[in-house]
């Protein structure tokens, strides 16, 4: 295989997907070594069947079941790196362990909640914007909650690269005097693979949360600076566990339980939406969904089902 073909065959996955199957594939091939599943000829590629059922059985022990798909996910990668055939396809005894694997395990991930109106709200009360941190930390729920963003989507897990990352400039006023407009520049997404980029708008609140005054407030501390667009004051880039460990602080406090992460932006963005009545296709275009999945996000009340369920007749 030539060296352009090679490079191409790299480009075919993103960096940080190569990453993670890297991951899965040294502990396959680690696995084994140690547990014996090798040809006959001591090669382990391309792996039987068996090997890979023996492979997610053990990691049922330590992993849930989503996560062992994913390991799959590597080892698959690795054989068609390797110009193997993909060793997934009529594997109808390794489909059965895995559905296995589901029933026994349950289901025993909590799921996220969303972060909406109201808990932006409670949010924002107990914050103290004096603070560099607590002022970046809320322009950052502000730019995820207005602007219906992945946690991916404004956060950093890895390292800043200006053509990927939002920096301040990728941001601009419509006006410097009265803004009433913030476009921000999204470079890259979970579904934008070829980064040709979108645009999304967020307007001036009515309130004193407000999208346009908590970014231009954080960024006036901030500076100019180049870098990413949510900078600590330790000089590193706000991450999304570090989002996520605030949130589950900041609602523990005043006794709000469940699961929050970066992610429960954009299901809450959604949820407040639908509650306030927004046609479908306007939340579809605000968190640039192309088909029904926004659905998935939104959350009823349970309240709004019993007033609903007693009118039906």
């Amino acid at each position: 295989m030539t060296q352009k073909c090679l490079f191409y065959l790299s480009n075919g996955l993103a960096p940080s997907t190569r990453r993670v199957y890297s991951s899965a594939q040294k502990q396959f091939i680690e696995f084994c070594l140690q547990d014996g599943c090798t040809n006959q000829d001591g090669s382990i590629l391309p792996a039987s069947e068996q090997a890979l059922m023996r492979f997610c059985s053990h990691l049922a022990d330590r992993l849930h079941h989503t996560s062992i798909k994913v390991y799959l996910s590597g080892v698959r990668s690795l054989h068609i790196d390797r110009g193997f055939s993909d060793p997934l396809v009529n594997s109808l005894q390794l489909q059965r362990v895995l559905r296995g694997i589901k029933r026994h395990q349950g289901s025993r991930k909590s799921p996220r909640q969303p972060i909406t109106g109201d808990l932006m709200r409670v949010i924002h009360s107990v914050l103290s914007l004096s603070d560099y941190s607590q002022a970046m930390l809320w322009a950052a729920c502000c730019l995820g909650f207005f602007g219906f963003l992945r946690a991916g989507e404004f956060t950093v897990n890895e390292p800043f690269d200006p053509a990927i990352h939002l920096t301040p400039q990728d941001l601009q006023l419509d006006s410097t005097s009265n803004p009433t407009c913030l476009r921000v520049l999204i470079k890259a997404s979970k579904t934008d693979p070829f980064r040709q980029g979108c645009f999304i708008y967020l307007g001036r609140g009515r309130t004193s949360i407000c999208p346009i005054a908590s970014v231009m407030a954080y960024l006036h501390r901030r500076g100019p600076a180049p870098g990413p667009l949510f900078l600590q004051e330790n000089g590193q880039p706000l991450t999304r566990t570090q989002l996520s460990n605030f949130l589950q602080s900041t609602l523990s406090a005043v006794g709000i339980t469940g699961t929050y992460s970066g992610h429960s932006f954009r299901i809450g963005a959604a949820t407040t939406a639908a509650q306030q009545g927004l046609p479908d296709h306007l939340i579809k275009t605000m968190g640039r969904w192309s088909s029904d999945a926004y659905l998935l996000y939104v959350r009823t009340p349970v309240q709004s089902i019993l007033n609903v369920s007693g009118q039906l007749l």
